[in-house]
C-alpha cells in the first residue's frame, strides 16, 4: 500500500542482503536480462512445464490453486490504489460539509476491507499450496534419484564424482524445489503485478506515467552497478579468505608435525599475510555495499520530487486530478518495485531448470549392468567353477590402459586360488569383473560353465561373499551391519549371528562390550580397531553362507596379532568354499592350493607355493624381499635352537584373553566394567587410531538406549545431541561487553555508525510528513499552496525537499553500512588470528575430541570468528534505526493528532507481529528444513561413498529405505512450515488495508466531530503506518543477534581455553647440540585423554635407552609403541612415573627447547602445501639455532645445508631431476609426490634439525615393496652415522633386525629386551612374532 519500499525490495533491488546476508546475485538489467535469457539457452536446462512431472493430481491441483491465487494476490495491489484514490477524491469534496463525509467515504472504506480479507485468504492459499506441492515433488525426485543412484554401474561412478553426487541430492535438488514452490509463486505475483500496476498507471494519466518511466532504468543500473561490485568484491574476500582457510586446515590436519617441528610462529605468520588480504577486499565490499544502498536511496527519493513537481504542473493546467496524481504515482511505484523484485526470483527458476536437467537425466539414465531389465536366470545346485577365458578389460575412465592382457584361469569348486603381483597388475580387477562392477571387452568369465552375464544380477551377487581391504562398515549397531550381509526378508536367528561371529573370532569381543551386538561402530566403523572392523566384515560375509569367498588384502592394514585371528577366522571360512585370495604379505597365502602371480595384466606363474619357490621366478624374488633373518651367519647357530612356536607347542594367546587384558590390564583402574564403554578397541594406542574414539561412551549410549535397541539409528542419536548442545548455549548470556572491549580500536568508525543509524531511522517519518503535505496540496481543491508558483513556493518547495531528504539518505545509509562493515572487517582479521594462535597452543590430546577434527576447526575460524563481529556491527545499526523510527515517527504522529495515533496504534502491534513472525518463522524454518535436508543427506552419502560395498552386498533397497526414513523428519518441518509460516505472510499482506480502513474511518469521525482537519489525519496515518512498517522490517535483528552470540561463546571458550601442557610456560633450555640423548621412562602411567578409562600404561613400564645407541619397538597394535613418542615429544604427559632426557624430567624444559633436541619422521609423513625447498627448511627452528648461526630467529638456512640432508636421505638426485628443483610445490598434503618420495623429504626435514634424538614411528609401513626399499635404505645409512639416539618402531620385523636393543612391549610393560639374536634364543614373544612373518626360502 505505501511508497515505501520493504526491506524485501530493498535487499533485492540494491543486492542489499535481506536480513543482511550476502546474496551473490547479480542483479540484471533489462537488456542484460534479455542477453542472459538468450544465453542461458546455451546452458541445458529442462523445459518450464517439465520441471514439474514428478506432480501427482493433487498436486497440480495445489498448483493450479496457487498460481490463480497468486495472480490475483499481484493483481490486487495496483487495483486497490484505485479506491483509494476514490476515496481520497470523495474526502476532498466533501471537506466544506463534514455532516456528509462518512456516508460518501464508507463504501470505499468497506471495500478496502473486502480488499484485506481476500488478499488474506489469497496469500495463504497460494504460499501454503506452492510449499506443499514444491515439498511433495521434492521428496518424489529425491526418492527416485537416490533409486537410479543406487542402481548405477561402476563405470558410471567413476566418471562421476561421488561427492557432488551427493551434493546434488541436498543443493541440486534443494535448487529445484525452490524454482518449483513459493519463488515460483513470487515470480507470478511480481509478473502481475508490474503488468497491473503500469496498466493502471497508463490508464489513469499516461503524461504523469511516462515522466516516471525515465527515473526507473536509472533505479535498475544502480542496482546492478552495485549488485555486479559487490559479488565480484564478496567472490573476491571468499577466495583470499579460503587461502588463509586451507592453511589453517593444514596445521589441524598435520598438528602433530606442526608441534614436533615447532612451526606454530611461522604459520601463524603466514596466516595473517593472507588475512591481511582479505581484509582489503572486504574493506572494498563494505564500501561499495553501502555507497550503493545510499545512491539507491538518494535516486528514490529524488524520484518523488520529479514527480509531485510534474504532477503539481500538470494538475495547474487541468490535464490530471490531485487524486490521479496520487494513483499514477503509487501505481508506478509498485509496478517498478515488482519489476525490480523479478529478477531473484526469475533466476530461483531459471536455476531449477538447470539443476533439473542433471538430476532428471540421471534419474532417466538405463544403467549398462541392471538387476531389473537384465536376464533372470539362475542355477539349481551352485558348485562354484569359475571360468575366466580370454578376458581383457580395460577401465572406461583410463581407455588407453590396458588392466588385463587375455586372462586364462580356471577355479576348481572348493579350491584356494590367490592371485598375487605388483600393484597395478589386474588382482582386484579380476575379482570386480567376477561381481560384474564391469562387464570384460572381450572373452566371458563363466560360473559352473555358464556365462555370468546370462545369470540374474541379484542372484549372482548373493552368491560371492566379499572381504576388501579396507572393510566398511556403515554408521549403525553391529547388529544391523552383519544383517545387511542376507538377502532382505530371510530370516536370520540369534544363532546364525554368533555362530557366524564365532566363527570370524569375534563373537568375544562383541560380547565383552556394554551393548554387545548393539553397540554401534561410528562413522566408518571409527568405534571399532581396523582388525575389529576386518573381523565383522568376514563374519558379515559368513552369515551370507555364500558358495565363494573373494578376499581382497583382507589383512594388509593389520597388525602381526590382529593379522593371525582374522587369518585364522578367514581360513575357517574358505574351508568349505571355492576362494579367492589376493595378498601383498605372502605369509598369508602359503598353504594356498593354486597361487597365481599377475604381472601387467599377464598371468606369468602358478603353482603351490613351494613349486614357485622351485621356478626361482618373480615369485621367489617377492618372497626373498619380506624375509627375516633367522639364522647367525657368523656363528652358525644350531638349526634346533630356534624352535617353530608351533612345534614348540607355544599356545597362541586366546583372544579374549587378550582383549580384556588390554581393556582391563588391571582392575584397580577399571574397577567399574560399566565404565567401559564403546571404547573396547584392540588398537588402544596408535596415534592414527586414537583420534577415532573419542566419541563418548556415555552420551552415545544413553541416548541408544532410548530409540529402540534393534533400530538404533546413528543418525537419530546425533540429532538428539545437537539439540542438547543448543539448549546449553542457550542458556548463556550473550558476551556483548566482551566484543566491545575488544573492539576498541573500532571506536571512531562505530560511533559514525551510529550517527549514520541515527540519520537513517529519522529519514522515512520525515519523509512521511513531507508525503501527507504534498498529497493534501495537491487533493484539496483549489489549495492556496497549490496556486504558488515560486521556484521554492508551494509544491515545488515540497518537491525540492525530498530531494534533499534523498542527499540525507545517501549520508546516513552510507555512513552506517560502510563504518559498520569496515569496521567488522579489522575486528574478524584480529580475532581470527588470535583464535588461529590460540588453537595451535592446546595440547594434542585437544585435537583428538571428536567435535575438534580438522574440518570442524578450520570452518569455526571461517564461519564463527566472521560472525562474532555481527553482535555490534549489525545489530547496533538495527537497533538504533529502529529506536530513531520510533521515536521520530511517533512524535510527528502525535504532535498532529494525539487522539488519532492512539487509536491507528491499536494496529501496530498485528502489523509489528505479522512482520516479525513471518521473518522468523520463514527463516526458522527454512534454515531447519535445509539444515534437516543436509542432515538426511548424510545417510545417503554414507551409501553412494561405500557404493562398491552395497552394491557387492546387493542392499540397495535397504538404503533407499533408510535415506526415506530419514527424509521423513524434514518433509514433516517443512508440512509444518507450510501451514505456520502462511499465516504469518497472509497476515502482513492483508493487516496494512485493514489498518488503513480503521484510520480513514476513524479519521473521518475525527474531522466530522472538529477535533481535527484533513492535513492531521492524512499526517497522523502516514506517518505511523510508515514507522510500523519499517520498525517491523527492522526488528529481524534478533535472529543476527542469536547467531552471533553462538558463535561469540563458541569463540570464546577457546581464547579462555588453558591447555594441559602449556607451550609459554619457561623451563631449563640447554642449547642444541649439547644433550647427550640419554632416554628413561621409570614406572610410567598413562592412558588418552579421550579414553581414560583405557590405561595403556599401568604404572610398570620401564625403559632405559643409552645415547647413541638405535633402540627398536615392537609388539601388537595398542600397546603402547607409539605412546612413547607422544610422551617424549610432550604431545601427553604420564598420569604417574617420569619420563626425562639426560636426567632432566622432560616437564622442566620449556616445550619448544625440548622438541628443538628431537626430530620426528612418523607413518604418514606431513608435508605442507609449499615447495620442496621450504618443507626441508622447516626441520631448523630458528630461535634454538642462534648457537650456530648469527641472526637468531631470522636466520635463513642455506640451500647447501638443505642439499646436503637430502643426500643423505636418498632423495637429492630425484629433486634435482625435477624441472622446479627444490622449488616444487609439493600439493596439498604432498599430493604431487609418491608415498615414498614424501618420505624421504620427511626424513630430509628430521636430518636438518642434526637431532640427539631422532624417532621413527613405522617410517616404511605405509609403502609398498619397492618405495620400502629405497626408504629402508636412507635411514639404514642414517643408524650407521651414528652421533645420536634413535628410537624406531616397526610393525614389519625385517626393517630392524640390526638395532642395538629390541624392546618387545606388551600389555603395558616391556615384556623382553635384548639383541635380535639374544631374543630368538629366548624362544618368548618376539621369536613367534618372527615366525609369524618369516618367509623361509
Amino acid at each position: 500500500m505505501l511508497p515505501v519500499p520493504s526491506e524485501e525490495e530493498l535487499s533485492v533491488i540494491t543486492n542489499k542482503p535481506r536480513h543482511r546476508r550476502i546474496r551473490l546475485k547479480r542483479l540484471p538489467l533489462i537488456p542484460q536480462l534479455i542477453s542472459k535469457l538468450r544465453n542461458r539457452k546455451k546452458e541445458e536446462a529442462v523445459p518450464l512445464y517439465k520441471l514439474f512431472r514428478f506432480a501427482t493430481r493433487i498436486d497440480w491441483f495445489f498448483i493450479v490453486c496457487a498460481f490463480i491465487c497468486s495472480a490475483g494476490t499481484g493483481a490486487i495491489q495496483p487495483v486497490s490504489i484505485i479506491f483509494m484514490g476514490d476515496l481520497m477524491g470523495n474526502l476532498a469534496d466533501n471537506l466544506s460539509q463534514p455532516s456528509q463525509l462518512l456516508d460518501a467515504c464508507r463504501p470505499v472504506i468497506l471495500i478496502f476491507v473486502y480488499i484485506g480479507t481476500a488478499t488474506m485468504v489469497a496469500s495463504y492459499i497460494s504460499n501454503c499450496f506452492w510449499i506443499l506441492a514444491g515439498e511433495n515433488q521434492a521428496q518424489r525426485i529425491k526418492r527416485e534419484y537416490m533409486h537410479s543412484i543406487m542402481h548405477q554401474e561402476m563405470a558410471w561412478f567413476d566418471k562421476a564424482n561421488d561427492g557432488s553426487l551427493v551434493t546434488r541430492l541436498s543443493s541440486d535438488i534443494q535448487l529445484i524445489q525452490d524454482g518449483i514452490s513459493e519463488k515460483f509463486g513470487l515470480f507470478i505475483v511480481c509478473i502481475v503485478q508490474f503488468i497491473t500496476g503500469f496498466i493502471v498507471a497508463f490508464v489513469k494519466g499516461w503524461n504523469l506515467a511516462v515522466i516516471m518511466l525515465v527515473t526507473i532504468p536509472v533505479m535498475g543500473i544502480t542496482g546492478a552497478l552495485m549488485g555486479y561490485y559487490i559479488t565480484k568484491y564478496t567472490l573476491k574476500s571468499q577466495d583470499e579468505y579460503a587461502n588463509a582457510g586451507s592453511i589453517a586446515e593444514q596445521v589441524f590436519s598435520g598438528i602433530r608435525t606442526v608441534y614436533s617441528f615447532s612451526l606454530q610462529d611461522r604459520f601463524g605468520t603466514l596466516y595473517e599475510e593472507k588475512l591481511e588480504r582479505a581484509l582489503k577486499a572486504g574493506v572494498k565490499r563494505g564500501t561499495v555495499l553501502g555507497m550503493g544502498f545510499g545512491a539507491f536511496i538518494f535516486i528514490l527519493f529524488a524520484t518523488y520530487g520529479l514527480t509531485f513537481w510534474y504532477g503539481g504542473r500538470l494538475i495547474r493546467r487541468g490535464e490530471i486530478d490531485g487524486p490521479t496524481v496520487m494513483v499514477v504515482f503509487y501505481s508506478m511505484m509498485i509496478g517498478a518495485m515488482s519489476l525490480l523484485m523479478l529478477p531473484p526470483n526469475l533466476s530461483a527458476v531459471s536455476s531449477a531448470r538447470g539443476a533439473a536437467y542433471k538430476i532428471f537425466s540421471t534419474i532417466d539414465r538405463v544403467p549398462d549392468i541392471s538387476k531389473f531389465n537384465g536376464p533372470q536366470k539362475v542355477l539349481d545346485n551352485l558348485r562354484g567353477e569359475i571360468e575366466f577365458r580370454h578376458v581383457r578389460f580395460k577401465y572406461p575412465t583410463r581407455p588407453d590402459l590396458v588392466i588385463l592382457k587375455d586372462l586364462c584361469l580356471t577355479v576348481r569348486p572348493g579350491q584356494t586360488v590367490a592371485f598375487v603381483g605388483a600393484s597395478g597388475s589386474g588382482k582386484s580387477t579380476s575379482v570386480q569383473l567376477l561381481q560384474r562392477f564391469y562387464d570384460p571387452i572381450d572373452g566371458q568369465i563363466l560360473l559352473d560353465g555358464v556365462d555370468i552375464k546370462d545369470l540374474n544380477l541379484a542372484w549372482l551377487r548373493q552368491q560371492l561373499g566379499i572381504v576388501s581391504q579396507e572393510p566398511v562398515l556403515f554408521n549403525m549397531s553391529i547388529r544391523q551391519n552383519l544383517l545387511l550381509g542376507v538377502k532382505d526378508g530371510q530370516a536370520v536367528t540369534e544363532e546364525d549371528i554368533v555362530r557366524a561371529c564365532t566363527e570370524a573370532n569375534c563373537h568375544s569381543f562383541i560380547s565383552k562390550m556394554p551393548e554387545g551386538y548393539d553397540t554401534l561402530v561410528g562413522e566408518q566403523g571409527g568405534m571399532l580397531s581396523g582388525g575389529q572392523k576386518q573381523r565383522i566384515a568376514i563374519a558379515r560375509a559368513i552369515i551370507k553362507n555364500p558358495s565363494i569367498l573373494l578376499l581382497d588384502e583382507a589383512t594388509s592394514a593389520l597388525d602381526t596379532q590382529s593379522e593371525r585371528l582374522v587369518q585364522k577366522a578367514l581360513d575357517t571360512a574358505s574351508a568349505k568354499r571355492t576362494t579367492i585370495v589376493i595378498a601383498h604379505r605372502l605369509s598369508t597365502i602359503r598353504n594356498a592350493d593354486l597361487i597365481v602371480v599377475m604381472n601387467h595384466g599377464q598371468l606369468v606363474e602358478r603353482g603351490t607355493h613351494q613349486e614357485l619357490i622351485q621356478l626361482g621366478g618373480i615369485y621367489a624374488e617377492l618372497v626373498k624381499k619380506q624375509e627375516i633373518a633367522l639364522q647367525q651367519k657368523a656363528a652358525q647357530q644350531d638349526d634346533d635352537t630356534i624352535v617353530d612356536p608351533e612345534k614348540q607347542g607355544i599356545k597362541e594367546p586366546d583372544e579374549d584373553e587378550a582383549l580384556l587384558q588390554k581393556l582391563h590390564p588391571t582392575n584397580a583402574v577399571v574397577a567399574n566394567k560399566k565404565d567401559t564403554m564403546i571404547m573396547m578397541t584392540e588398537h588402544a594406542g596408535d596415534d592414527d587410531e586414537k583420534k577415532r574414539f573419542s566419541t563418548a561412551g556415555s552420551s552415545t549410549a544413553s541416548a541408544a538406549t532410548k530409540v529402540n535397541a534393534h533400530r538404533l539409528d546413528a543418525y537419530e542419536i546425533k540429532i538428539q545431541r545437537e539439540k542438547q548442545a543448543k539448549k546449553d548455549v542457550k542458556k548463556r548470556s550473550a558476551p556483548v561487553k566482551r566484543v566491545l572491549l575488544e573492539m576498541r580500536p573500532e571506536f571512531p568508525r562505530l560511533i559514525l555508525g551510529c550517527i549514520g543509524a541515527g540519520i537513517a531511522g529519522a529519514i522515512f517519518p520525515v519523509y512521511s510528513l513531507l508525503f501527507a503535505k504534498v498529497i493534501v496540496i495537491i487533493t484539496v481543491p483549489n489549495h492556496p499552496d497549490m496556486q504558488n508558483t515560486g521556484a521554492m513556493k508551494g509544491i515545488n518547495l515540497y518537491a525540492f525537499l525530498f530531494v534533499i531528504i534523498g542527499i540525507a539518505g545517501f549520508c546516513g545509509f552510507a555512513m552506517q553500512a560502510v563504518s559498520f562493515e569496515v569496521a567488522g572487517e579489522y575486528y574478524t582479521r584480529r580475532l581470527r588470528a588470535a583464535v588461529f594462535r590460540n588453537y595451535m597452543k592446546q595440547e594434542v590430546g585437544f585435537f583428538d575430541e571428536d567435535e575438534n577434527h580438522a574440518g570442524a576447526l578450520t570452518s569455526r575460524l571461517a564461519v564463527d570468528a566472521k560472525n562474532v563481529n555481527e553482535m555490534v556491527t549489525k545489530v547496533w545499526g538495527d537497533v538504533i534505526q529502529v529506536i530513531v523510527t520510533c521515536i521520530v515517527g511517533l512524535v510527528i504522529a502525535f504532535v498532529y493528532s494525539w487522539t488519532l495515533t492512539l487509536i491507528i496504534l491499536c494496529m501496530v502491534p498485528f502489523i509489528l507481529g505479522a512482520t516479525s513472525y513471518e521473518a522468523r518463522v520463514h527463516r526458522g524454518y527454512e534454515d531447519g528444513t535445509k539444515r534437516a535436508n543436509a542432515q538426511s543427506g548424510e545417510v545417503a552419502g554414507e551409501a553412494i561413498k561405500e557404493i562398491r560395498t552395497v552394491t557387492a552386498l546387493d542392499r540397495q533397497q535397504f538404503f533407499e529405505d533408510r535415506y526415506a526414513k530419514a527424509n521423513e523428519r524434514p518433509h514433516k518441518m517443512a508440512v509444518r512450515r507450510a501451514y505456520l509460516s502462511s499465516i504469518g505472510f497472509a497476515l502482513l499482506r492483508g493487516i496494512m488495508l485493514y489498518t488503513s480502513a480503521v484510520a480513514f474511518y476513524a479519521g473521518i469521525r475525527l474531522i466530522m466531530d472538529g477535533w481535527i482537519n484533513f492535513l492531521d489525519m492524512f499526517t497522523c496515518m502516514m506517518s505511523i503506518m510508515i514507522t510500523a512498517q519499517t520498525a517491523g522490517h527492522g526488528s529481524v535483528f534478533t535472529s543476527t543477534f542469536t547467531k552471533a552470540k553462538i558463535a561469540a561463546i563458541a569463540v570464546f571458550d577457546i581464547m579462555d581455553r588453558k591447555p594441559e601442557i602449556d607451550p609459554e610456560l619457561e623451563g631449563i633450555e640447554p642449547p642444541v647440540g649439547t644433550l647427550e640423548g640419554d632416554v628413561e621412562f621409570r614406572d610410567v602411567a598413562f592412558s588418552y585423554p579421550s579414553r581414560p578409562e583405557n590405561p595403556i600404561f599401568t604404572g610398570q613400564f620401564n625403559l632405559h635407552g643409552e645415547k647413541n645407541m638405535t633402540i627398536a619397538l615392537v609388539g601388537p597394535s595398542g600397546c603402547g609403541k607409539s605412546t612413547t613418542i607422544g610422551m617424549l615429544q610432550r604431545w601427553y604427559d604420564p598420569f604417574g612415573g617420569r619420563v626425562s632426557l639426560d636426567d632432566h624430567d622432560l616437564q622442566s624444559f620449556t616445550l619448544r627447547n625440548l622438541r628443538s633436541h628431537m626430530a620426528l619422521v612418523s607413518q604418514e609423513p606431513v608435508l605442507f602445501d609449499m615447495s620442496i625447498g621450504d618443507n626441508v627448511r622447516f626441520g631448523i627452528d630458528n630461535r634454538y639455532n642462534t648457537v650456530k648461526h648469527e641472526g637468531g630467529d631470522d636466520y635463513l638456512v642455506s640451500q647447501e645445508e638443505v642439499e646436503d640432508a637430502c643426500r643423505q636421505a636418498n632423495i637429492h638426485e630425484f629433486i634435482a631431476s625435477l624441472p622446479d628443483g627444490y622449488n616444487t610445490r609439493v600439493g596439498d598434503k604432498g599430493s604431487q609426490l609418491s608415498g615414498g618420495q614424501k618420505q624421504r623429504i620427511a626424513i630430509a626435514r628430521a636430518l636438518i634439525r642434526k637431532p640427539r634424538l631422532l624417532l621413527l614411528d613405522e617410517a616404511t609401513s605405509a609403502l609398498d615393496s619397492d618405495s620400502e626399499k629405497v626408504v629402508q635404505q636412507a635411514l639404514d645409512k642414517i643408524i650407521e652415522q651414528g652421533g645420536r639416539t634413535t628410537i624406531t618402531i616397526a610393525h614389519r620385523l625385517s626393517t630392524i633386525q640390526n638395532a642395538d636393543l629390541i624392546c618387545v612391549v606388551k600389555d603395558g610393560v616391556v615384556a623382553e629386551q635384548g639383541t635380535h639374536w639374544e631374543l630368538l634364543a629366548l624362544n618368548g614373544i618376539y621369536n613367534s612374532l618372527v615366525h609369524e612373518q618369516s618367509l623361509q626360502v
